[in-house]
């Protein structure tokens, strides 16, 4: 049996909308806490029940609510959910969190979660082992259990909004190659299912990519002078045909100006006093 803090937000909703539904029919307490128990398979006490029925008590008093509707901010945190960002629970504090190194990439993050009705912490870190990292952070149990559910309605916002969740996986895991003649975007992962989603929706945009098992587990790799191995098979997706290189860039692109700048310049598609300006409006330094 559930117990109610285990649940999602969305979840208590609809039980709270049950138990009022059930006593407008002059239903018990008694047993509407049991007919709970059996439709859910949550524990409530019979008190708030009755705290319920009455309107002297409202689970989400206290609780920061945030739009879970789809939209192109939240296909943004989805896509970079998949990648860079990262979730973790204790002691009942549901944290979203991602730390990078570019700071307009942390800015296009904060920005979406301001938009969705969050109110994330932001800072700089500074690390003397590792590159500096732009830190956002937001403590929002709704957010968290939407983002740990089930795949397949992470998926469906994704399919809802495709640019933006593409330039959000893609600010997370991907990078611009440019070559003299030739330029390519990739972008990693251990999940094939995912990069599969991504291919899938850059056919929609008409952008053609390849998907390729570039590491093997088991495989070593030297990371700052220390091996390790691969635990799981390595899989990168790229757009490699010029034609799709150049549709990526202008019909979804980075929000990490270093790197759309690349590809940006490498169409022909920047003046010289476009890149300053996008230079002066992107430095990281706090």
């Amino acid at each position: 049996m559930r117990k109610l803090r285990e649940l999602a937000p969305w979840e208590i909703e609809r039980i709270q909308s049950r138990a009022r539904e059930l006593r407008s029919h002059n239903i018990s307490y008694s047993k509407i806490k049991e007919s709970i128990a059996d439709e859910f398979n949550v524990s409530v006490s019979k008190a708030t029940v009755l705290r319920w029925c009455n309107g002297t008590h409202n689970t989400f008093n206290k609780t920061k609510r945030v739009n879970l509707e789809p939209s192109p901010e939240l296909a943004y945190i989805v896509g970079a959910y998949l990648g860079d960002a990262s979730v973790s629970e204790r002691n009942y504090q549901y944290r979203i969190r991602l730390k990078v190194i570019d700071r307009d990439f942390a800015q296009s993050f904060e920005r979406a979660l301001r938009t969705m009705g969050a109110n994330p912490r932001t800072g700089f870190e500074r690390n003397r082992g590792r590159a500096n990292r732009w830190w956002v952070e937001v403590t929002n149990k709704e957010l968290f259990m939407f983002l740990k559910g089930p795949k397949e309605r992470l998926f469906e916002v994704a399919g809802a909004y495709p640019k933006e969740f593409l330039r959000g996986f893609f600010d997370s895991e991907g990078s611009a190659i440019v070559y003299p003649n030739r330029a390519r975007v990739e972008a990693s992962n251990y999940d094939l299912e995912i990069l599969e989603l991504c291919k899938e929706l850059l056919e929609r945009l008409g952008i053609h990519s390849k998907i390729y098992k570039t590491k093997r587990k088991g495989q070593t790799v030297v990371i700052r002078g220390k091996e390790y191995r691969y635990n799981s098979d390595l899989f990168t997706l790229r757009i490699y045909q010029q034609d799709s290189v150049y549709r990526y860039t202008v019909e979804v692109g980075f929000s990490i100006q270093r790197k759309q700048i690349l590809l940006l310049q490498h169409f022909k598609l920047l003046k010289h006093d476009d890149t300053k300006s996008f230079e002066n409006t992107t430095k990281s330094t706090p």
